[in-house]
């Protein structure tokens, strides 16, 4: 009984009618393939923001002294030792390729949204289509008047003691997602 009505609704079909079964089937896996892409770049997403803050602990059991792994270009100087003669301070620049070098604690990190682009950059940029999924550390310098004003970390900055920064992964879509602070 069952089979007959379903002959009879296909023989009264028209061909527009098939044409839009048709279309919703292919919407139907369009969605699925789009829910799986996105549900994949979350996951990436997720994983970037673990390990982003696993360097913002790293960083935290360095300003408290308590690593012992630590690069020798990431140590900080003190606001008192600034002013002995013959004391060099140590550069992000220096500090942050010491990380992420082949030797140092975050080797494995890489940018899991895309995979050839860096682990970290200096800010979230639109024209540059590898700095999704990159790290971005920016300098926060205290305002007494309100939010505390936010910079990029430029290379040439000192490494100095209670230097406040803050750690943002860039995601999909150029905006910034921000993981933690610290300070040195």
């Amino acid at each position: 009984m069952l089979g007959k009505n379903i002959q009879n609704l296909f023989r009264d079909m028209r061909v527009s009618d098939y044409f839009f079964i048709l279309v919703v089937l292919a919407n139907v896996l369009l969605v699925i393939y789009l829910g799986i892409g996105n549900y994949q770049n979350a996951d990436k997403i997720a994983t970037s923001q673990d390990n982003a803050e696993e360097i913002i602990t790293w960083f935290e059991a360095l300003a408290g002294k308590n690593e012992a792994n630590q690069p020798a270009a990431c140590t900080p100087i003190d606001e008192d030792e600034k002013l002995i003669k013959g004391i060099k301070p140590n550069h992000w620049k220096n500090c942050v390729e010491a990380l992420f070098a082949a030797k140092g604690p975050f080797a494995s990190y890489v940018n899991l949204l895309n995979p050839t682009g860096p682990a970290y950059t200096a800010k979230c940029n639109k024209t540059d289509l590898l700095n999704s999924g990159a790290l971005i550390f920016e300098k926060l310098t205290a305002n007494p008047a309100g939010p505390p004003g936010v910079s990029p970390l430029e290379p040439g900055e000192r490494l100095v003691s209670g230097l406040q920064i803050r750690l943002s992964l860039c995601d999909t879509g150029f905006y910034l997602i921000r993981i933690g602070e610290f300070k040195l």
